[in-house]
């Protein structure tokens, strides 16, 4: 009797303990839009979209020989596969060309340029002039940065709208969890990347501002804001 009677308590406790363990798990891994969940994915959403929207840039400070005539290319070592963007003292887009791993362009006055390179920039129309050689122009500093671009962002947006479950997978995001992304820029251009969110839906956010390069070529600081809910 004695034996039986300690079977069947054990036997209470341990489907007192299963239910704790059930309820415990409900509590603090309920899959269906915890506030842990919302955050984690926000936080892996961010990531993802910075991730996508950024790449490296290379810029070379080049002094020109003034007495060379206006419309030049300059060729710098280890650049291929790059296009280009040039840049007077002011940081005013000059008009440039690349081809062959040479950059074609107008000299300032002043010759004083900033050439930029990234896999990212578009080129430009079609140019010609003199490339120079090595004793026509000094190169007095060189940098490698990451920077933002509105072309990525754009290209982003378009595989947002065109195929958003392809884009949710390739970010490896919850299925019940939703994303989207906005950018706006100070002339109040935006890049809106938002479904509809139903009425009622928790929604996080989490934004900086970042510096950006804009198709222009021109850099400048606009406010990302992605979201989840």
């Amino acid at each position: 009797m004695l034996k039986r009677g300690l079977s069947h308590i054990e036997f209470v406790l341990s489907f007192i303990i299963f239910i704790a363990f059930i309820l415990f798990a409900f509590i603090f891994f309920n899959p269906f839009h915890s506030g842990r969940t919302l955050k984690s994915t926000l936080d892996y959403s961010w990531l993802e979209v910075t991730q996508k929207t950024n790449d490296e840039i290379e810029t070379y400070s080049v002094s020109i020989d003034p007495t060379m005539t206006n419309s030049i290319a300059i060729e710098i070592p280890d650049t291929n596969g790059y296009n280009a963007t040039v840049e007077d003292i002011d940081g005013s887009v000059i008009d440039a060309y690349l081809k062959n791993g040479a950059v074609y362009f107008e000299k300032p006055q002043d010759g004083f340029v900033k050439i930029k390179y990234s896999k990212v920039f578009p080129n430009g129309l079609t140019r010609t002039g003199t490339i120079l050689d090595d004793d026509n122009y000094y190169i007095s500093s060189s940098k490698s940065e990451e920077l933002y671009f509105e072309k990525l962002f754009l290209e982003l947006n378009d595989t947002y709208f065109s195929n958003y479950s392809s884009l949710k997978k390739d970010f490896n995001l919850p299925n019940r969890v939703e994303f989207g992304f906005v950018v706006k820029f100070k002339d109040n251009f935006e890049i809106i990347s938002l479904n509809e969110i139903p009425e009622g839906y928790e929604v996080l956010s989490k934004g900086d501002r970042v510096e950006i390069i804009r198709n222009s070529g021109k850099r400048e600081y606009a406010d990302i804001r992605v979201l989840v809910w």
